[in-house]
């Protein structure tokens, strides 16, 4: 059965290491990886740059609160976006996010990996694996298991 396309953000893998509360400096969604501005604000992360942590809850605009993981270590899970990630030497490649509006109706993320952008070197994110569950396999539209490359409290590296 071929994997379900439905974009909607990161989630944690696993348990969450630690959450704070921050001011949005735009709208975030829940589902976003956000970065931190020198304005002391988090505004979803553009593709290519450094990472604050993923947003776990909603804010409709600026000076609103949201809640981010932010510990360098959160393992998250998000779909690709196409086909590239379908096999195994995958594992272990940097990869970028593919950075979209979030879904205003139903307050979702709507951020996935961008799978054309795995083994290009140094890059926002490092695939451990995918997720493993029912009904998901390496392919067009597989959810994959990250950690944070280019986190903005933590250590960056070329991977694999």
């Amino acid at each position: 059965m071929a994997n379900l396309d439905r974009p909607r953000g990161f989630a944690p893998h696993g348990k969450v290491l630690r959450s704070r509360p921050y001011q949005a400096g735009s709208a975030c969604y829940p589902g976003d990886l956000v970065t931190l501005a020198s304005d002391g604000e988090v505004d979803p992360v553009a593709t290519g740059g450094e990472i604050l942590g993923l947003c776990l809850t909603y804010a409709s605009a600026q000076g609103q609160e949201v809640l981010v993981a932010d510990h360098p270590d959160q393992l998250i899970a998000g779909q690709a976006d196409e086909t590239e990630l379908d096999l195994q030497t995958d594992v272990g490649n940097m990869c970028d996010i593919v950075a979209t509006a979030g879904n205003s109706t139903y307050k979702t993320s709507r951020q996935e990996v961008d799978s054309s952008s795995v083994g290009s070197g140094a890059a926002q994110l490092q695939i451990l694996g995918i997720e493993r569950r029912p009904n998901n396999a390496l392919g067009e539209f597989v959810e994959v298991v990250c950690r944070i490359n280019e986190h903005q409290f933590g250590d960056s590296n070329a991977g694999v």
